[in-house]
Formats: C-alpha cells, structure tokens, sequence
C-alpha cells in the first residue's frame, strides 16, 4: 500500500511538473526573442534499472488495454468530435522539434551534404573481419545472427541474409538506418560487411540453446558450420553480413511507447505527446517499417561531457523497405499482427471476406522483396502492434514529418541506396523510383490536410515589410494546384486589418497597416498575420505568423508560428 501511494505522488508530481513546464514554454514562445532549439533533458542521473518488455507490453498492455480504456475515453472522444486534438507537448515557438536526447535536427533543419548523408550516424572506419572472434551466438530461429570482435577488437552485432534473400536485409537496415538519422533519429552504426567464415574463431565460454534438449552448451565448430550453411553466400564463400556497431554505454530496456520512464528525472514529457515519436508514424509507412515495437528501442546509459543520463535509440530496421525474414507476407505495413477490424470482417462475412494476411505479396526481386507503390495507402498504414503514440499524431505533427521527408531530393536518396552495396544495378533505380514515389504519395496525403505553408520570412520594403514563405504543395508538384490562392488578415494588440487574398507567395504590408498594428513605433508589439489557403473546394485553417521589430528598429524577426 506504501509503495502504491509512493507511485501516485511521483505521478501527480510529474504531472503537475509537466504542465507547469508546458505553461513556461508557451509563455516563452509569446513574450521572449528567443527560439528553443534545445530541450536540455541531458542532466546528471543515477543509473536507471533495465527495463524489460515482451509480447505483455506491446500487445496484451498496448492492443488491448490501452486500446479498450481508449474506446471509453469520453473528452478524447469530445476533442475528436471538436477537432481540437492534444497537440505534441515538446515544439517550440517556430513550430519545430527541439533538439534533445531524443532527437536531432539534422537534415530538414541543418541540410546535410553527400558525404554526411551517405555516412549516416557512422563515425569510424568499417569493422575489420580479416578476423573475427564470436563473444555470442544465436544459431536457431528464423535469423540467425551473432556478437563478435573484429580484428581491432570493436564489437558488432552481426545479422546475416536469408540463402534466398542475398542482401535483402542488409541493404534495407543500411538505407533505412541512414534516412532515420539523416531525419533526425538516435540510430546506431550499421555496416554492410564480408566475413570469410574461415576467419571466423569461437571465442571462450560461448553457449547457445541446444535445439533437442532446450539447455545451454558450449557453441560447437559444426554449429557454427551449419548455421553458415542457411545464409547467402558470396560465390567466393564469404558472407555478406549487417554489422551493427554496439551502442557506447549501458543497455537499461526498451522505451515505453507511453507514459514517462519513471527513474528517468529527465523524462517529463510523456512519450505519446512527443511530436518526433508521433510523427515516427509517417515516416516509417514511406520506408514500410512496420516492426516498430517497444523492443525495437533501447535507452542507453551514457556519459558525455561529464553527464550520466539515458539517450533514447531506435533500432532494427531490417523489416523495412520490403525486406522482412519471410517477404512473402503481404499484410505488413496493412494489418496488425492481430487486426480486430479484419477478424469482425471475417466473422461477419462468413471467410468471404479476404483479409491482407492471407494474401501473398509477389516478390519483385531477392533484393528488394515486396516494396511497391501501387497498393500504398499512408493514410491507412500500419505496424505490427498498435501504438498509442501513433494514434495521438495530429495532422500538425504529420505536416511536420511530410516537410522532413520532403527534404530528401532524389539525388540524394541516390546517393543513400548506394550505399546499400547491391549487386543488381537495377534494384538502385527500383528502390530509387519507389522510395520517389512514396515520398510523393505520403506528402500529397498528409499535406493536403493543412496550409502546407513553410519556410517563412519577413524583410522590410520602401513602404513597409514583405512576409514571403513556400507552399509545398505547389512547389513540390503534388496533385491539383492550378488554383491556389492565399487570404489574410493583419492583427495588432489593438487592432485588425480587413481580409485581403493574393495569389503569390509573398504578402505586402504597407506602413500605414504596419503603423496601426504596432502602435506606431511600438517594437516590443508582435504583429499576427494570420494564413488561409485556398484550393478549389478546400480552406485550410488559419496558420498565424508573428514577427516584430529589434529594438534599434534595423531587423524585423519572426517570433512564432502557430498552426494549434
């Protein structure tokens, strides 16, 4: 009973710290110059406990519990009803994700060139398998895989191919891992290697599971020889492999996918409000990662300029891009594992109904599995398991991962599939094409919800100040755009200018209009200039603009965008 009540302090506790928190940040964003671009979560802790998770959490816990409280949660319903959704607690005034030890802007905010992008989160030389020692080793299972040390003692984490898959898995963790980074993500350094099973040692006290007793034995040459035999191989008899750099510092579990942690003082903004693990949703359907549950995550205890604290990873991504152990299975990215929606379906309809599970993908190459286009729908897609944090994305934090998708040209996405080393031209220009065409198609869904409206400045003019910005639907090409107009209104503290429509990406503010919104001449009063888009027979919501004068009166600043 202590223990409970101890439990529920700490949560009120945290509650009320986070929305004192949330109080600050939006006074901040309205009455200070300055922008938040670091959400400092990165404070000395003490060491966490390992968190573990299983099918419990990301399943039982998460499909059905959370999803039944869900069902009965009446002011979410009202919010649904209203169209007044929480919105994502970590955003700072400019509408952007602060860095933290969650996330990092990096291309879409500080644009990343060829050889950052095809380096990815890599910062040494490739593992050195002239030779390789074993420390661990999981022979049985569908995918086999094994911890060794390479010649310069670095540990890697080694995933190998299926015999009738070469480089299916590899080349997709390789390209998948570099675009998370590359949008902003913690991932860890994943290399295509070669390991020449000769060069290959057992190293001392390596056990695995023997399959016909269920009991722990010392790994055997033969094990190691038939488990070689299952892989793709090179014609030359080396294996081609994933090599995962392990993680500096110390493995405490999973992340939870809601909630806070609760021996992380560091964790004050619960999981499922945060706009990066939201927004996750959208840019894993362009990449079809669909395996993204609780442990494909992992906090790490690290220290860094002096500081023990937990930075948050995303891991495994070799069941993305069409690749999976068995591409075969069509219902990934379409169904949940267990998809309540169909199972009525298939009730109710006698078996006349055809679930996405029961349907067979058609394979386009061994390199490249069942990644398509044609059957794409991002509004539509889905994990394995259900998420909290991806039911609660808004069409603002959407509109937010569509602008970081939409920061990859298509060079550069070149430039990234080169990396995963394929051995058929073709599959690059497959996976180009498709990787394209997807990045159009989640864009054009999820933009076409919003104003679409970004990259906003603002300048001053002989006679007043120019508010310039881009429309991405326009400038991206995405779908019907011939008629696109822009309404909007000027506001002052004490004042309102009447509705004026313009037809190009930049809107002029005369003096006088100026004059009346500042006060005449006062600096430290905002001026609001609210956004409507017109598309034929859509109207976006306002999105509202707020800049104001230095006090010298030389530089006019944008303070905050507000698009809630």
């Amino acid at each position: 009973m202590k223990n409970q009540l101890m439990q529920i302090r700490r949560k009120v506790a945290l509650i009320i710290a986070v929305t004192m928190l949330i109080g600050a940040i939006s006074f901040a964003q309205t009455r200070h110059s300055e922008v938040l671009w670091l959400d400092f979560d990165m404070k000395n802790i003490p060491e966490p406990t390992e968190r573990e998770s299983g099918a419990y959490d990301y399943f039982f816990k998460g499909q059905l519990i959370e999803g039944a409280k869900r069902r009965v949660d009446v002011p979410r319903w009202l919010r649904l009803a209203t169209g007044h959704l929480k919105q994502a607690s970590n955003v700072n005034a400019l509408d952007e994700v602060p860095d933290s030890s969650w996330y990092t802007n990096r291309h879409h905010i500080r644009h990343m060139d060829t050889a950052a992008l095809q380096r990815g989160p890599n910062t040494g030389n490739p593992p050195d398998f002239t030779s390789a020692v074993i420390t661990r080793a999981k022979t049985s299972g569908v995918s086999p895989g094994m911890m060794v040390n390479d010649a310069t003692g670095q540990a890697y984490l080694i995933k190998f191919d299926d015999f009738n898959y070469p480089n299916l898995q590899s080349g997709a963790e390789v390209i998948s891992t570099k675009i998370l980074y590359a949008a902003g993500y913690n991932v860890p350094e994943n290399y295509v290697a070669y390991i020449n099973p000769k060069d290959v040692k057992i190293g001392n006290k390596v056990e695995i599971r023997d399959p016909k007793t269920g009991k722990q034995r010392p790994l055997t040459q033969d094990d190691l020889d038939e488990m070689l035999w299952r892989v793709a191989r090179l014609p030359d008899g080396r294996c081609r492999v994933l090599a995962s750099k392990i993680l500096k510092g110390k493995p405490k579990g999973p992340f939870s996918q809601m909630g806070f942690r609760s021996d992380d003082p560091n964790d004050l903004i619960p999981h499922e409000d945060r706009r990066e693990l939201r927004a996750l949703r959208v840019i894993a359907s362009w990449i079809n990662d669909w395996d993204l549950k609780e442990v494909q995550s992992l906090d790490m205890y690290v220290e860094e300029n002096g500081r023990k604290f937990l930075r948050h990873y995303l891991l495994d991504f070799g069941s993305s891009l069409g690749a999976d152990a068995d591409p075969t299975d069509y219902y990934h990215g379409r169904e949940y594992g267990f998809d309540v929606h169909s199972v009525t379906k298939e009730i109710f309809s006698f078996g006349l109904y055809g679930s996405a599970n029961e349907k067979r993908a058609r394979i386009i190459s061994p390199e490249i599995g069942n990644f398509t286009t044609d059957d794409f729908d991002p509004g539509d897609w889905k994990p394995t398991y259900p998420s909290i944090m991806f039911d609660n994305l808004t069409d603002i934090d959407a509109f937010w991962a569509a602008r970081v998708i939409l920061s990859f040209t298509k060079e550069e996405l070149r430039n990234i599939i080169q990396t995963a080393e394929y051995s058929d031209p073709m599959a690059n220009e497959y996976m180009l094409r498709t990787l394209w065409e997807r990045r159009q198609i989640v864009a054009h869904h999820w933009l076409g919800k919003t104003d679409a409206l970004s990259d906003f400045s603002v300048r001053r003019l002989g006679q007043g100040v120019a508010l310039t910005f881009h429309d991405l639907m326009v400038e991206h090409a995405l779908g019907v755009i011939d008629f696109t107009e822009y309404t909007y209104q000027v506001k002052g503290k004490n004042y309102k200018s009447s509705k004026m429509t313009v037809s190009s990406r930049e809107i002029t503010i005369d003096r006088e209009t100026l004059g009346a919104a500042t006060e005449h001449g006062l600096t430290d009063t905002p001026v609001e200039v609210s956004i409507w888009t017109h598309r034929r027979d859509f109207t976006s919501e306002p999105v509202k603009v707020y800049f104001n004068w230095s006090p010298d009166r030389q530089q006019l600043t944008i303070r905050r965008i507000d698009r809630s």
